[in-house]
Protein backbone atom coordinates (compact mmCIF):
# COMPACT_ATOMS: atom_id res chain seq x y z
CA UNK A 1 0.00 0.00 0.00
CA UNK A 2 2.49 2.35 1.02
CA UNK A 3 4.66 1.97 -2.62
CA UNK A 4 1.11 2.27 -4.40
CA UNK A 5 0.96 5.80 -2.40
CA UNK A 6 4.74 6.58 -3.17
CA UNK A 7 3.94 6.03 -7.04
CA UNK A 8 1.07 7.83 -6.91
CA UNK A 9 3.05 11.60 -5.53
CA UNK A 10 5.47 10.97 -7.94
CA UNK A 11 2.86 10.36 -10.87
CA UNK A 12 0.70 14.16 -9.62
CA UNK A 13 4.40 15.48 -9.15
CA UNK A 14 5.45 14.50 -13.13
CA UNK A 15 1.90 15.37 -14.10
CA UNK A 16 2.28 19.14 -12.52
CA UNK A 17 6.09 19.57 -13.95
CA UNK A 18 4.76 18.66 -17.35
CA UNK A 19 1.64 21.11 -16.75
CA UNK A 20 3.77 23.90 -15.48
CA UNK A 21 6.60 23.47 -18.08
CA UNK A 22 3.67 23.89 -20.79
CA UNK A 23 2.05 26.96 -19.30
CA UNK A 24 5.50 28.54 -19.06
CA UNK A 25 6.42 27.61 -22.66
CA UNK A 26 3.28 29.22 -23.60
CA UNK A 27 4.03 32.32 -22.30
CA UNK A 28 7.81 32.38 -22.84
CA UNK A 29 7.72 32.02 -26.32
CA UNK A 30 5.72 34.91 -27.06
CA UNK A 31 6.60 38.04 -28.55
CA UNK A 32 6.06 41.17 -27.01
CA UNK A 33 8.27 43.81 -29.12
CA UNK A 34 6.65 46.33 -31.43
CA UNK A 35 10.04 45.99 -33.53
CA UNK A 36 9.58 42.32 -34.10
CA UNK A 37 6.00 42.69 -35.48
CA UNK A 38 6.30 41.78 -39.22
CA UNK A 39 4.66 43.63 -42.37
CA UNK A 40 1.28 42.59 -42.99
CA UNK A 41 -2.06 43.17 -45.08
CA UNK A 42 -5.04 42.94 -43.81
CA UNK A 43 -7.80 41.27 -46.42
CA UNK A 44 -10.44 43.92 -46.84
CA UNK A 45 -14.12 43.21 -44.83
CA UNK A 46 -15.83 43.88 -48.34
CA UNK A 47 -14.09 42.08 -51.00
CA UNK A 48 -15.25 38.39 -51.29
CA UNK A 49 -12.49 35.26 -51.43
CA UNK A 50 -12.96 35.20 -55.48
CA UNK A 51 -12.58 39.22 -55.32
CA UNK A 52 -15.82 40.61 -55.44
CA UNK A 53 -16.04 44.09 -54.08
CA UNK A 54 -18.89 43.84 -51.68
CA UNK A 55 -21.14 47.24 -51.79
CA UNK A 56 -24.77 46.53 -50.60
CA UNK A 57 -26.44 44.97 -47.88
CA UNK A 58 -27.99 42.00 -50.09
CA UNK A 59 -24.32 41.24 -50.77
CA UNK A 60 -23.02 41.18 -47.83
CA UNK A 61 -25.55 38.59 -46.31
CA UNK A 62 -25.88 36.68 -49.06
CA UNK A 63 -22.13 36.14 -50.15
CA UNK A 64 -19.27 37.72 -47.90
CA UNK A 65 -20.61 37.25 -44.60
CA UNK A 66 -21.77 33.53 -45.03
CA UNK A 67 -18.43 32.60 -46.14
CA UNK A 68 -16.72 34.53 -43.60
CA UNK A 69 -18.50 32.44 -41.04
CA UNK A 70 -17.94 29.17 -43.20
CA UNK A 71 -14.14 29.83 -43.02
CA UNK A 72 -13.66 30.42 -39.10
CA UNK A 73 -16.40 27.55 -39.01
CA UNK A 74 -14.22 25.04 -40.81
CA UNK A 75 -10.47 26.35 -39.94
CA UNK A 76 -10.71 27.62 -36.60
CA UNK A 77 -13.62 26.86 -34.26
CA UNK A 78 -14.68 23.88 -36.07
CA UNK A 79 -18.86 22.92 -36.53
CA UNK A 80 -21.10 21.55 -34.85
CA UNK A 81 -21.13 18.15 -35.90
CA UNK A 82 -25.11 15.82 -36.95
CA UNK A 83 -25.74 13.81 -33.88
CA UNK A 84 -26.45 10.01 -35.06
CA UNK A 85 -29.49 10.59 -32.41
CA UNK A 86 -31.63 13.89 -32.52
CA UNK A 87 -31.05 15.95 -29.53
CA UNK A 88 -34.05 17.04 -27.13
CA UNK A 89 -33.57 20.12 -25.09
CA UNK A 90 -36.13 20.80 -21.97
CA UNK A 91 -35.96 23.56 -19.58
CA UNK A 92 -36.94 23.46 -15.75
CA UNK A 93 -37.30 26.25 -13.48
CA UNK A 94 -35.93 24.77 -10.12
CA UNK A 95 -36.02 27.94 -7.94
CA UNK A 96 -37.79 31.68 -7.90
CA UNK A 97 -36.05 34.35 -5.36
CA UNK A 98 -38.20 37.90 -5.90
CA UNK A 99 -36.74 39.37 -2.65
CA UNK A 100 -33.14 40.39 -3.21
CA UNK A 101 -31.49 43.12 -3.07
CA UNK A 102 -34.58 44.88 -0.34
CA UNK A 103 -37.21 43.24 -3.15
CA UNK A 104 -36.16 45.07 -6.38
CA UNK A 105 -34.28 41.93 -8.19
CA UNK A 106 -35.93 38.52 -9.07
CA UNK A 107 -33.22 35.63 -9.48
CA UNK A 108 -34.33 32.48 -11.22
CA UNK A 109 -32.64 29.11 -11.11
CA UNK A 110 -33.12 27.43 -14.69
CA UNK A 111 -31.83 23.27 -15.56
CA UNK A 112 -31.23 22.89 -18.91
CA UNK A 113 -31.25 19.05 -20.13
CA UNK A 114 -30.10 17.90 -23.44
CA UNK A 115 -30.71 14.56 -23.99
CA UNK A 116 -30.44 11.78 -27.05
CA UNK A 117 -30.72 8.33 -26.94
CA UNK A 118 -26.42 8.24 -26.35
CA UNK A 119 -27.51 10.13 -22.81
CA UNK A 120 -28.61 13.06 -21.34
CA UNK A 121 -26.45 16.13 -19.87
CA UNK A 122 -27.88 18.99 -17.72
CA UNK A 123 -26.23 22.68 -17.24
CA UNK A 124 -27.72 25.49 -15.01
CA UNK A 125 -28.42 28.69 -16.04
CA UNK A 126 -29.10 31.72 -13.42
CA UNK A 127 -31.29 34.55 -14.35
CA UNK A 128 -31.44 37.89 -12.34
CA UNK A 129 -34.40 40.61 -13.63
CA UNK A 130 -35.12 43.78 -12.30
CA UNK A 131 -38.15 43.82 -10.33
CA UNK A 132 -39.29 47.66 -10.91
CA UNK A 133 -38.92 47.85 -14.41
CA UNK A 134 -42.65 47.41 -16.10
CA UNK A 135 -42.17 45.75 -19.33
CA UNK A 136 -39.97 42.99 -20.54
CA UNK A 137 -36.14 44.01 -19.77
CA UNK A 138 -32.96 43.52 -22.22
CA UNK A 139 -30.44 41.15 -20.85
CA UNK A 140 -26.77 40.47 -20.83
CA UNK A 141 -26.15 36.78 -21.23
CA UNK A 142 -22.68 36.19 -19.63
CA UNK A 143 -20.31 33.26 -20.63
CA UNK A 144 -19.13 31.46 -17.20
CA UNK A 145 -17.42 28.39 -16.48
CA UNK A 146 -18.04 26.86 -13.11
CA UNK A 147 -19.27 30.44 -11.21
CA UNK A 148 -22.85 28.47 -10.83
CA UNK A 149 -21.82 25.42 -9.23
CA UNK A 150 -19.22 27.11 -6.84
CA UNK A 151 -21.71 29.54 -6.02
CA UNK A 152 -20.11 32.41 -6.66
CA UNK A 153 -23.52 34.43 -7.67
CA UNK A 154 -24.37 34.91 -4.20
CA UNK A 155 -24.23 38.69 -2.75
CA UNK A 156 -20.50 39.69 -1.82
CA UNK A 157 -20.20 41.26 1.64
CA UNK A 158 -21.50 44.34 2.99
CA UNK A 159 -18.91 46.82 1.71
CA UNK A 160 -19.41 45.52 -1.70
CA UNK A 161 -23.41 45.89 -1.66
CA UNK A 162 -25.15 44.60 -4.93
CA UNK A 163 -22.35 42.68 -6.31
CA UNK A 164 -21.67 38.78 -6.99
CA UNK A 165 -18.81 37.31 -5.44
CA UNK A 166 -17.41 36.69 -9.38
CA UNK A 167 -17.67 40.77 -9.41
CA UNK A 168 -21.23 40.97 -11.46
CA UNK A 169 -22.46 44.60 -10.41
CA UNK A 170 -26.51 43.17 -9.75
CA UNK A 171 -27.45 46.55 -7.73
CA UNK A 172 -26.86 48.96 -10.77
CA UNK A 173 -28.18 46.70 -13.49
CA UNK A 174 -31.26 46.40 -12.19
CA UNK A 175 -31.24 49.95 -10.96
CA UNK A 176 -30.54 50.64 -14.47
CA UNK A 177 -33.05 48.11 -15.93
CA UNK A 178 -30.88 45.25 -16.93
CA UNK A 179 -31.53 41.65 -16.75
CA UNK A 180 -27.77 39.38 -16.62
CA UNK A 181 -28.07 35.89 -17.02
CA UNK A 182 -25.31 33.07 -16.93
CA UNK A 183 -24.51 29.70 -18.02
CA UNK A 184 -21.85 27.20 -16.64
CA UNK A 185 -20.53 25.81 -20.24
CA UNK A 186 -18.26 23.76 -18.26
CA UNK A 187 -21.15 21.55 -16.92
CA UNK A 188 -21.93 20.21 -20.85
CA UNK A 189 -18.18 20.30 -21.54
CA UNK A 190 -15.35 20.84 -19.88
CA UNK A 191 -11.38 21.04 -21.26
CA UNK A 192 -9.67 17.90 -20.68
CA UNK A 193 -6.51 20.03 -21.82
CA UNK A 194 -5.58 16.93 -24.07
CA UNK A 195 -2.08 18.04 -25.80
CA UNK A 196 -3.28 15.85 -28.80
CA UNK A 197 -6.16 17.64 -29.25
CA UNK A 198 -8.87 15.11 -28.54
CA UNK A 199 -12.52 16.76 -27.12
CA UNK A 200 -14.56 14.12 -25.13
CA UNK A 201 -16.72 13.93 -22.95
CA UNK A 202 -20.46 15.55 -21.65
CA UNK A 203 -22.43 16.98 -24.62
CA UNK A 204 -19.67 16.17 -26.99
CA UNK A 205 -20.39 12.42 -26.37
CA UNK A 206 -23.82 12.89 -27.53
CA UNK A 207 -23.10 13.84 -31.18
CA UNK A 208 -20.44 11.17 -31.34
CA UNK A 209 -20.98 8.58 -34.08
CA UNK A 210 -21.33 4.14 -32.97
CA UNK A 211 -17.51 3.97 -33.28
CA UNK A 212 -15.93 7.31 -33.35
CA UNK A 213 -13.65 8.66 -30.74
CA UNK A 214 -12.63 11.60 -31.63
CA UNK A 215 -14.02 14.30 -33.61
CA UNK A 216 -12.80 15.32 -37.13
CA UNK A 217 -10.62 17.87 -38.15
CA UNK A 218 -13.31 20.49 -39.37
CA UNK A 219 -15.51 19.70 -35.71
CA UNK A 220 -15.73 22.06 -32.78
CA UNK A 221 -13.21 22.62 -30.40
CA UNK A 222 -13.98 24.14 -26.91
CA UNK A 223 -14.95 27.42 -27.95
CA UNK A 224 -17.50 25.83 -30.46
CA UNK A 225 -18.51 23.68 -27.74
CA UNK A 226 -19.44 26.51 -25.38
CA UNK A 227 -20.88 28.84 -27.76
CA UNK A 228 -23.13 26.51 -27.88
CA UNK A 229 -24.06 26.26 -24.47
CA UNK A 230 -25.21 30.22 -24.99
CA UNK A 231 -26.59 29.61 -27.82
CA UNK A 232 -29.13 26.75 -25.94
CA UNK A 233 -29.23 29.87 -22.54
CA UNK A 234 -30.59 31.80 -25.78
CA UNK A 235 -33.30 29.13 -25.79
CA UNK A 236 -34.70 29.46 -23.06
CA UNK A 237 -34.34 33.27 -22.48
CA UNK A 238 -36.67 33.09 -25.65
CA UNK A 239 -39.21 31.64 -23.51
CA UNK A 240 -38.62 33.73 -20.03
CA UNK A 241 -41.39 36.32 -19.97
CA UNK A 242 -39.07 39.07 -18.44
CA UNK A 243 -36.95 38.88 -20.82
CA UNK A 244 -36.93 40.84 -24.28
CA UNK A 245 -35.70 38.36 -26.72
CA UNK A 246 -34.53 40.80 -29.74
CA UNK A 247 -32.62 42.51 -26.64
CA UNK A 248 -30.06 39.84 -25.33
CA UNK A 249 -26.43 40.58 -25.49
CA UNK A 250 -23.45 37.91 -25.43
CA UNK A 251 -20.95 38.73 -23.12
CA UNK A 252 -17.67 37.13 -22.50
CA UNK A 253 -13.99 37.70 -20.38
CA UNK A 254 -10.48 36.42 -22.32
CA UNK A 255 -11.40 32.81 -23.18
CA UNK A 256 -15.11 33.48 -22.62
CA UNK A 257 -14.82 36.42 -24.91
CA UNK A 258 -14.18 34.22 -27.43
CA UNK A 259 -16.86 32.61 -26.92
CA UNK A 260 -19.18 35.30 -26.66
CA UNK A 261 -18.13 36.58 -30.31
CA UNK A 262 -19.11 32.81 -31.98
CA UNK A 263 -22.10 32.89 -30.19
CA UNK A 264 -22.87 36.14 -31.26
CA UNK A 265 -21.81 35.24 -35.20
CA UNK A 266 -23.59 32.32 -35.54
CA UNK A 267 -27.03 33.13 -33.88
CA UNK A 268 -28.22 35.86 -35.66
CA UNK A 269 -31.00 36.05 -32.32
CA UNK A 270 -28.40 37.76 -30.15
CA UNK A 271 -28.70 41.57 -30.75
CA UNK A 272 -25.61 42.55 -29.04
CA UNK A 273 -22.41 40.90 -28.40
CA UNK A 274 -19.74 42.52 -25.49
CA UNK A 275 -16.22 41.65 -25.37
CA UNK A 276 -13.98 41.51 -22.33
CA UNK A 277 -10.10 41.31 -23.16
CA UNK A 278 -10.63 38.84 -25.56
CA UNK A 279 -7.56 38.91 -27.50
CA UNK A 280 -6.73 36.37 -30.24
CA UNK A 281 -9.21 34.39 -31.56
CA UNK A 282 -11.32 36.94 -30.37
CA UNK A 283 -10.84 40.53 -31.23
CA UNK A 284 -7.38 41.01 -31.76
CA UNK A 285 -5.91 40.22 -35.06
CA UNK A 286 -3.50 37.33 -35.44
CA UNK A 287 -1.31 38.53 -38.48
CA UNK A 288 0.80 41.25 -35.89
CA UNK A 289 1.99 37.71 -34.27
CA UNK A 290 2.12 39.69 -31.00
CA UNK A 291 1.95 38.01 -27.57
CA UNK A 292 -0.57 34.89 -28.16
CA UNK A 293 -0.30 33.77 -31.78
CA UNK A 294 -2.08 30.69 -33.68
CA UNK A 295 0.69 28.53 -33.95
CA UNK A 296 1.13 29.15 -29.91
CA UNK A 297 -2.62 28.14 -29.95
CA UNK A 298 -2.36 25.50 -32.15
CA UNK A 299 0.57 23.85 -30.15
CA UNK A 300 -0.58 24.24 -25.99
CA UNK A 301 -4.18 24.92 -26.53
CA UNK A 302 -5.53 22.50 -29.41
CA UNK A 303 -8.67 21.38 -27.60
CA UNK A 304 -9.89 24.92 -27.71
CA UNK A 305 -9.91 24.91 -31.56
CA UNK A 306 -10.48 22.37 -34.60
CA UNK A 307 -7.39 20.60 -35.60
CA UNK A 308 -7.80 22.25 -39.19
CA UNK A 309 -6.49 25.67 -37.57
CA UNK A 310 -3.05 24.16 -38.01
CA UNK A 311 -2.93 24.51 -41.88
CA UNK A 312 -2.27 28.37 -41.17
CA UNK A 313 -0.55 27.97 -37.93
CA UNK A 314 2.62 28.71 -39.22
CA UNK A 315 1.70 31.37 -41.68
CA UNK A 316 -1.39 33.34 -40.73
CA UNK A 317 -0.53 35.86 -43.67
CA UNK A 318 -2.52 32.89 -46.07
CA UNK A 319 -5.29 33.20 -43.90
CA UNK A 320 -7.91 34.91 -46.60
CA UNK A 321 -9.58 36.56 -43.51
CA UNK A 322 -8.21 37.90 -40.33
CA UNK A 323 -10.21 38.57 -36.19
CA UNK A 324 -11.45 42.12 -38.26
CA UNK A 325 -13.64 39.88 -40.41
CA UNK A 326 -14.89 38.18 -37.85
CA UNK A 327 -15.97 41.10 -35.80
CA UNK A 328 -17.77 42.31 -39.36
CA UNK A 329 -20.29 39.86 -38.72
CA UNK A 330 -21.81 41.25 -35.89
CA UNK A 331 -23.06 44.21 -38.27
CA UNK A 332 -25.61 45.81 -38.01
CA UNK A 333 -25.79 44.22 -34.40
CA UNK A 334 -23.98 46.80 -32.03
CA UNK A 335 -20.49 45.56 -30.91
CA UNK A 336 -18.05 46.35 -28.03
CA UNK A 337 -14.68 45.98 -27.35
CA UNK A 338 -13.22 46.20 -24.60
CA UNK A 339 -8.91 45.84 -23.99
CA UNK A 340 -6.66 46.68 -21.13
CA UNK A 341 -3.74 48.66 -21.44
CA UNK A 342 -1.12 46.42 -20.59
CA UNK A 343 -2.57 43.40 -21.82
CA UNK A 344 0.62 42.48 -23.92
CA UNK A 345 -0.76 38.63 -24.35
CA UNK A 346 -4.06 39.82 -25.63
CA UNK A 347 -2.17 42.74 -27.82
CA UNK A 348 -4.63 45.63 -26.93
CA UNK A 349 -2.94 47.45 -29.85
CA UNK A 350 -3.91 44.18 -32.14
CA UNK A 351 -7.59 44.68 -30.88
CA UNK A 352 -7.93 47.94 -31.87
CA UNK A 353 -6.61 47.16 -35.46
CA UNK A 354 -9.27 44.37 -35.51
CA UNK A 355 -11.93 46.58 -33.85
CA UNK A 356 -11.49 49.71 -36.34
CA UNK A 357 -11.24 47.32 -39.75
CA UNK A 358 -14.23 45.81 -38.78
CA UNK A 359 -16.31 49.68 -39.47
CA UNK A 360 -16.99 49.11 -43.03
CA UNK A 361 -19.44 46.26 -42.52
CA UNK A 362 -21.33 48.37 -39.90
CA UNK A 363 -20.94 51.35 -42.42
CA UNK A 364 -22.30 49.30 -45.13
CA UNK A 365 -25.69 49.30 -43.48
CA UNK A 366 -25.50 52.96 -43.04
CA UNK A 367 -24.67 52.79 -38.54
CA UNK A 368 -23.11 55.27 -37.40
CA UNK A 369 -19.38 54.31 -36.04
CA UNK A 370 -17.76 56.91 -33.89
CA UNK A 371 -13.92 56.37 -34.73
CA UNK A 372 -12.08 60.28 -35.72
CA UNK A 373 -9.37 58.24 -36.96
CA UNK A 374 -7.42 54.89 -37.25
CA UNK A 375 -5.24 56.23 -34.00
CA UNK A 376 -5.96 54.32 -31.21
CA UNK A 377 -8.30 56.54 -28.23
CA UNK A 378 -6.72 57.73 -25.70
CA UNK A 379 -7.02 55.26 -21.98
CA UNK A 380 -10.11 55.06 -20.24
CA UNK A 381 -11.98 57.05 -22.82
CA UNK A 382 -14.83 54.99 -23.89
CA UNK A 383 -16.23 55.38 -26.96
CA UNK A 384 -20.56 54.40 -26.36
CA UNK A 385 -22.38 56.79 -28.48
CA UNK A 386 -21.80 54.62 -31.85
CA UNK A 387 -22.45 51.20 -33.33
CA UNK A 388 -18.78 49.72 -32.12
CA UNK A 389 -18.03 50.72 -28.80
CA UNK A 390 -14.49 50.66 -27.29
CA UNK A 391 -12.35 51.56 -25.16
CA UNK A 392 -8.99 51.13 -23.69
CA UNK A 393 -8.63 50.57 -19.51
CA UNK A 394 -6.16 51.17 -17.82
CA UNK A 395 -4.49 47.72 -15.87
CA UNK A 396 -4.24 44.30 -16.85
CA UNK A 397 -6.23 41.41 -18.47
CA UNK A 398 -9.71 40.71 -16.61
CA UNK A 399 -13.30 41.95 -16.29
CA UNK A 400 -13.77 45.57 -14.24
CA UNK A 401 -16.29 47.63 -12.86
CA UNK A 402 -15.16 49.91 -15.02
CA UNK A 403 -15.67 47.69 -18.36
CA UNK A 404 -19.57 46.58 -16.84
CA UNK A 405 -20.46 50.20 -16.99
CA UNK A 406 -19.44 50.91 -20.08
CA UNK A 407 -21.57 48.15 -21.54
CA UNK A 408 -24.83 49.30 -19.15
CA UNK A 409 -24.33 52.50 -21.14
CA UNK A 410 -23.83 50.86 -24.94
CA UNK A 411 -27.19 48.86 -23.76
CA UNK A 412 -28.96 52.41 -22.41
CA UNK A 413 -28.02 53.42 -25.78
CA UNK A 414 -28.99 50.85 -28.78
CA UNK A 415 -31.47 48.62 -26.20
CA UNK A 416 -33.26 51.25 -23.80
CA UNK A 417 -33.06 54.55 -26.31
CA UNK A 418 -32.08 56.81 -23.50
CA UNK A 419 -29.00 58.76 -23.35
CA UNK A 420 -26.38 56.77 -21.06
CA UNK A 421 -26.51 57.82 -17.44
CA UNK A 422 -23.85 58.51 -15.30
CA UNK A 423 -23.79 56.01 -12.08
CA UNK A 424 -24.33 58.98 -9.76
CA UNK A 425 -27.94 59.78 -12.08
CA UNK A 426 -28.67 56.03 -11.84
CA UNK A 427 -28.30 56.31 -7.93
CA UNK A 428 -30.26 59.72 -8.15
CA UNK A 429 -33.10 58.33 -9.69
CA UNK A 430 -33.66 55.13 -7.10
Amino acid sequence: MKRILQLLVISCFSLNVAIAQTYQGKFVEANYDESEVPDYTLPPVLTSFDGQVINTVEAWEKTRRPEIIRFFEQNMFGEIPQPSSPIKKSFKLLAENSALLGGICTRKDVEITFQNKIGSVTMPLVLFVPNKTPGKVPVILLANGSDIRRKNLALDDSQRYGSTRNGIPLHQLMTRGIGVATVDYQAIGKDNKDPEGKVTGGIIDLFMKPGQESRNSNEWGMISVWAYALRAGMDYLETDPNVHEDQVATLGCSIGGKVALWAAATDLRFGMALLATAGHGGDAIWRREFGETLDNMCKYLPTWICPNANTYAKNVHEMPVDQHSLLATIAPRPLYVATAHHDLWADQKGQWIGTYNAAPAFELYEQQVAFSSPQQPEINQPITESAIGYHVRSGVHGFELFDWEQYMKFIEFHFMKIEPRSVSEVYRSE
